[in-house]
């Protein structure tokens, strides 16, 4: 061995970000899926790509207004029109099978439902586009609506297959000045460097072990195949310091939640840890006391994934975390929506193989205690989705239940749950009552158009004041905590949400902890990071 080699341990630094791309895009979980990644490519990215190059200015102004965070505008300028114009023909060119299959996809479906009746479909199969062959099924439902199921099974390694679109982006650019996920692509910049791969390839373990554990920076280069010509820049993105870590594990006899911001929670026994919706900062800071990355332990028992939204499915920590996790715990996905993406076949992609899938009131047992998915009302627009479920845990005799984004609009639903499991000590309840309109993230999905009426109904929304302290009424929680407004800057990106002190969300949060103060409960709305011990 090298003297070199031997010597140049290096640790990545605490705030470097390695973001997943597909395609340059941010890959959040929907984008790891191919039917998924092939509608949006053919529906959100191309269009808006298209729409930057023809009107720059008018991008680079709306971009500009907070307002319009989170819309279909690049936050990008107009001096990098032939950068995304390159972006634009390279996509067009070597995704064109992922954007054919969109394309037949929605136009099949639209015959579908302009067409069927009620009468047999297998004529459909005669005329199958060679893109859709063998990877469809017509049915009808009971009500006799035409539908389509994809064997999403097959979807993977197969010519749909998107591993070659797949990139790790390096950069140091703090968590709230990142682009909006859904509008700018990761075009190449002074501060970035990006490297193709695979994200189920294993090369990963070595570069996330970094995080914590020295290893050789030239066994990384090597490993990683970056360009010599880029070895002192991506130097930069690692330090011969240790990471500073804030008691990332736990002996003691009681409970401890660590709160990580928005819904990331984590609960450590002596025996046990469970990771709920993994999303975290990268960027430490001392005066906010914030809980980053590296204080996540050594080993996590379980990871549980509510649902298939970018705020709570990140691959971009999991990716990091795969050679930390025991199980990774996710709902079953309505294989007739196009909407609802399988959780499973999206982590095995990532590399994952210890996923469990669960129906609601499923269980697994834990040291001292156990784990149940529990049913999930809202948030997902009325949509047939079926990927989400709330999170009940009971160990060492205390049960905590994390409903994440849940609208507690049928009371009788939670009345039902005391029933099989008992009351619960600790509700953790989202409060985003008024959440963007159905388009916003699902647009891209539908085969015809929705009028703006009926969109602006159909939100993807959480529980207000009267819903949430139902859920506390019927459950006979001691202590009820708000979480999941997506308020930490680090959110901003994949959140897009700015509140002030008049928004609904804000209005309706603080008069819900008053009325469970008022009843005697400890209640408060959650912000930035916590330690609590139970």
């Amino acid at each position: 061995m090298s003297a070199v080699y031997s010597e140049d341990q290096v640790y990545l630094k605490n705030d470097t970000k390695i973001e997943p791309l597909s395609c340059r895009w941010y890959a959040w979980g929907h984008l790891l899926s191919p039917a998924q990644q092939a509608l949006n490519l053919a529906f959100r990215q191309v269009p808006m790509l298209k729409s930057f190059i023809a009107s720059p200015g008018v991008h680079e102004a709306a971009s500009k207004n907070p307002e319009l965070l989170g819309g279909t505008f690049l936050e990008l300028k107009q001096g990098d029109v032939p950068v995304v114009r390159a972006l634009l023909q390279d996509t067009l060119q070597h995704s064109s099978g992922l954007i054919q299959f969109a394309d037949d996809l929605i136009k099949l479906d639209r015959q579908l439902q302009k067409t069927e009746t009620g009468h047999s479909l297998d004529h459909i199969y005669k005329k199958l586009p060679a893109s859709l062959a063998g990877l469809v099924e017509a049915t009808y439902d009971l009500n006799h609506r035409p539908s389509l199921r994809l064997f999403e099974e097959l979807l993977y390694g197969t010519g749909l297959s998107n591993a070659y679109t797949q990139e790790l982006c390096f950069s140091d650019m703090k968590d709230e000045d990142r682009n909006f996920f859904l509008n700018t692509p990761r075009i190449d910049a002074p501060g970035r460097v990006i490297v193709p791969m695979p994200f189920s390839d294993q090369r990963l373990d070595l570069l996330s072990s970094s995080r914590i554990s020295s290893v050789s920076f030239n066994e990384l280069m090597s490993s990683l195949g970056v360009d010599e010509s880029l070895r002192e820049r991506f130097r930069d993105f690692f330090t011969a310091t240790p990471p500073s870590r804030n008691q990332p594990n736990y002996s003691g006899d009681g409970v401890r939640v660590r709160y990580f911001g928005h819904a990331c929670v984590l609960i450590q026994t002596d025996a046990v840890s469970i990771l709920i919706d993994p999303f975290v900062t990268w960027d430490a800071n001392e005066a906010e006391a914030r809980l980053t990355f590296n204080d996540l332990p050594d080993v996590i028992d379980y990871v549980f994934l509510t649902h298939n939204h970018q705020d709570h499915f990140c691959p971009e920590v999991l990716l990091q975390l795969r050679n930390r996790i025991g199980r990774i715990l996710v709902p079953r996905n309505n294989a007739h929506n196009f909407a609802d993406p399988s959780m499973r076949l999206a982590l095995k992609s990532l590399g994952f193989f210890n996923v469990d899938v669960m129906d609601p009131m499923d269980s697994v047992e834990i040291p001292d205690g156990v784990i149940s998915s529990l049913p999930f009302y809202g948030e997902h627009a009325d949509l047939s989705i079926s990927s989400k479920h709330a999170m009940y845990v009971k160990v060492k005799q205390r049960s905590f239940l994390f409903v994440a984004d849940s609208d507690g609009k049928d009371h009788h639903l939670y009345r039902r749950i005391a029933e099989r499991l008992g009351k619960v000590d600790h509700l953790f309840v989202g409060m985003e009552c008024n959440g963007a309109p159905l388009t916003w993230l699902y647009g891209t999905y539908l085969s015809n158009p929705v009028g703006r009426k009926d969109d602006e109904s159909r939100r993807l929304s959480g529980s207000d004041a009267a819903h949430a302290w139902s859920i506390v009424e019927e459950l006979g929680c001691k202590t009820a905590y708000v979480y999941a407004l997506g308020q930490e800057p680090w959110l901003k990106f994949v959140a897009g949400l700015q509140y002030t002190p008049e928004s609904k969300q804000i209005i309706e949060s603080n008069k819900f902890v008053q009325m469970c103060r008022d009843a005697g409960l400890t209640s408060e709305c959650l912000f930035g990071c916590r330690t609590m011990d139970f």
